[in-house]
């Protein structure tokens, strides 16, 4: 039976996720949090200050303590499992996705013309969201950048579809739809501050320099990050915005700009419970199998007493030394009728 006390108690110990929701921003530290507390939940404090260990570690450690206790807890063990990979997968895709970001906003440090640069950028209009990575604002454009950090190569069609390119053809996403939106509400971001028909160009760039890309979609940018600044240092057009400009623009989208709530990929406080109940009862199998160890010990050595006592040791032979010698006295007797019997007839 669950001891749901101690389920909530371990709940309790796992401060990670507490909000209900997150920022883009904050996911990947909470998710962080999330395995060191599980880590600390599992190990002693000796293995886990290590800093060696991560999620898969806890699925290995639980598993093997399910086997050694006679698999009492599979079904929980399964569900813990199934939602340990999602959240490990979750934090290897922040972490490549920051990289690939992180790569980028160094490259545009360097820009070699006049410019300002947000990043990270969340707007809402009418009950419509969306994440820029990346605005660059200068003398000649608006640029919207989207930063893509594939292993896979990749195709864009002619209408905009994106696809991934490996053993098959994955699709990910309209690339063009998402673009136009991000273009849509960043214009009305913009037309607050009275920065009207202003020319906003549209680049997707790649931060992995070994894959191919195709893209038959002609209105939009594709270049790989290490050529984006040459590629915006080098953009003409016939437009011209002066340095105030690009600082009233920028602060149009900075005063209007908001933090979007992360979409995550698995309850958090559904795999938290999960991981208690599956941690309660395995602890509940190990204490019953020391309970059991326990008493097999003092029936040893309770049986280990009982042999070796010196009384039972004495009562023992006084026992069967007794029946000895009323046997011999019984033949005796019978020996010395026998013979007095043959005396007589004599």
């Amino acid at each position: 039976m669950m001891n749901e006390k101690r389920v909530n108690e371990i709940i309790s110990q796992i401060n990670a996720f507490s909000k209900e929701t997150y920022t883009k921003s904050e996911f990947l530290p909470e998710l962080l949090k999330l395995q060191k507390e599980l880590i600390d939940l599992t190990f002693n404090a000796e293995h886990a200050e290590n800093g060696d260990l991560r999620l898969w570690d806890v699925e290995r450690h639980l598993r093997k303590m399910n086997d050694e206790r006679g698999h009492v807890a599979d079904d929980e063990l399964a569900r813990f499992i199934k939602g340990s990979k999602v959240v490990c997968n979750n934090i290897s895709a922040e972490f490549s996705g920051n990289a690939g970001e992180q790569k980028v906003f160094r490259a545009l440090e360097n820009l070699g013309c006049q410019n300002g640069v947000l990043h990270n950028v969340e707007l809402e209009f009418d009950g419509r969201r969306t994440e820029i990575d990346a605005i660059v604002f200068t003398n000649r454009a608006v640029f919207i950048i989207e930063i893509k950090n594939s292993k896979k190569n990749i195709f864009i069609d002619e209408y905009g579809e994106l696809y991934r390119i490996g053993n098959s053809m994955h699709h990910d996403c309209n690339i063009v739809d998402k673009m136009d939106e991000r273009e849509a509400l960043l214009r009305k971001a913009l037309e607050r501050a009275g920065m009207d028909y202003l020319k906003i160009f549209k680049i997707v760039t790649f931060t992995n320099p070994r894959i191919d890309v195709e893209c038959k979609y002609h209105y939009i940018k594709v270049c790989p990050s290490n050529y984006l600044p040459s590629f915006i240092e080098r953009f003409t057009s016939n437009q011209w915005y002066s340095y105030e400009d690009i600082c009233t623009m920028m602060e149009a989208v900075t005063e209007v700009k908001c933090p979007e709530e992360y979409q995550m990929s698995i309850d958090m406080t559904t795999f938290k419970r999960d991981f208690a109940i599956l941690m309660a009862k395995l602890e509940a199998a190990e204490e019953a199998d020391i309970e059991s160890e326990i008493v097999q010990e003092e029936i040893n050595e309770t049986e280990k007493i009982v042999d070796t006592k010196p009384d039972n040791k004495n009562k023992i032979v006084r026992k069967y030394g007794g029946m000895v010698a009323a046997a011999v006295g019984i033949t005796l007797v019978n020996v010395a009728f026998i013979g007095i019997s043959r005396f007589i007839r004599k």
